[in-house]
């Protein structure tokens, strides 16, 4: 799947912005990070029998300024209150070529996350080797907003636009209300192809 990103100025970190309405919208189908992957046994034998990776779909937007590149992404919230978990989401681009989706990458091809949580004050940049492996990396500008209206998360994730020229992103997202963490994922399994302008 192709996604073009819209050239653009304005108040492109912020999800409710007008101007969005303005770009093409890609849905991306989501399936959960297989048990036998998950990295310790723990997960796989607490989880055998518990559904994760919920979320089936999210909907994102690409732009840019020039500078930045900012992916707005939209999914529906679980109307489950949180308890210790929260809603998360990470954009997910190739270090080298390309990179297991399906796992969050691998030691021998990992993949950055741009990775924005519920309530956490700032965005981090992790590096995932793969499920729950992840290593905080400098944080490069990356920076996030998520605002939630009328069940529904819109979040924008923005760093240095030089990542676009990998030409690649995936999409995971964590629903904090199943406990959903780490490994225990939504992940999409086709990498979406930036068409930079």
């Amino acid at each position: 799947t192709r996604m073009k990103v819209a050239k653009l100025t304005g108040a492109l970190a912020d999800p409710s912005w007008a101007g969005w309405s303005a770009v093409d919208n890609v849905t991306v189908p989501l399936k959960p990070v297989a048990l036998e992957s998950q990295t310790t046994a723990y997960v796989r034998e607490a989880w055998k029998d518990r559904d994760y990776g919920q979320v089936a779909e999210g909907q994102v937007k690409a732009a840019s300024d020039g500078q930045r590149l900012y992916l707005r992404v939209e999914w529906p919230d679980d109307p489950t209150p949180n308890g210790e978990f929260q809603d998360a989401v990470s954009a997910i681009f190739p270090t080298n070529g390309s990179g297991v989706l399906a796992t969050l990458g691998d030691a021998e091809k990992p993949l950055v996350l741009w990775f924005w949580e519920n309530g956490r004050p700032d965005a981090l940049r992790l590096i995932s080797r793969g499920p729950g492996v992840f290593r905080k990396d400098a944080s490069d500008g990356v920076a996030a907003a998520g605002v939630l209206a009328d069940g529904r998360w819109s979040v924008v994730l923005s760093g240095p636009a030089a990542i676009g020229q990998k030409g690649k992103v995936g999409l995971a997202v964590w629903n904090g209300s199943n406990d959903e963490r780490a490994g225990l994922a939504a992940v999409s399994r086709e990498w979406l192809l930036l068409e930079m302008e």
